[in-house]
């Protein structure tokens, strides 16, 4: 595909008096983006059942793609403080008419209790939730049913009628091996659900 964007700009270039300039742009813009590192599929946990994909970048940067839910996907990997990161994005959210819009933190049930989560959103319809690591979140990570809701708070008040939800059942499990690929280590047989 790039090599025919090439031969169309070359001719063009020739044809059309100026558009080297275009051509040279073009090409610059072509290797940059084929030098660009490709993520290596290692781990389909159930691509049928749109379960868990785990991805390595160069430099043992390592994330899972999650598909469980139509209209929407999540990516989950570890921060440089280990904390585990969730971005999601989710058109189906905006075509349901329904709207998510935090003014920087969501609320979050764990054990009982609200806790209060930052979230960033680098462009919607996509947002970007970092979790503290605790028991309480180990333990509904790994339900077998989980799901995790976030209220979208502003005012510091939650907002009962904007809520984005992940289905987080035995995502526990998965991102165990998230930190054995991030070490380099022999990755489990059995792992995700």
């Amino acid at each position: 595909m790039l090599g025919l964007l090439a031969l169309l700009t070359a001719l063009a270039a020739v044809l059309v008096p100026g558009l080297p300039q275009v051509g040279d742009g073009l090409a610059t813009a072509s290797r940059t983006v084929a030098a660009l590192p490709h993520a290596e599929k290692l781990i389909d946990y159930a691509p049928e059942g749109g379960g868990p994909v785990l991805y390595r970048l160069p430099g043992n940067v390592c994330f899972l793609r999650l598909d469980r839910q139509p209209g929407q996907t999540e990516w989950v990997r570890r921060d440089d403080q280990g904390r585990i990161e969730i971005t999601v994005s989710a058109p189906g959210l905006a075509e349901s008419g329904n709207r998510f819009d935090p003014d920087g933190t969501a609320e979050l049930q764990l054990g009982g209790r609200a806790v209060a989560v930052p979230v960033t959103s680098p462009g919607l319809p996509t947002w970007r939730f970092t979790l503290e690591d605790s028991p309480a979140l180990q333990e509904m990570l790994d339900a077998e049913e989980a799901m995790l809701r976030f209220t979208a708070t502003r005012g510091g008040k939650p907002v009962p009628e904007e809520v984005l939800s992940i289905a987080a059942g035995n995502l526990w499990e998965a991102i165990q091996g998230l930190e054995s690929c991030a070490i380099g280590a022999e990755l489990p047989g059995v792992v995700g659900p």
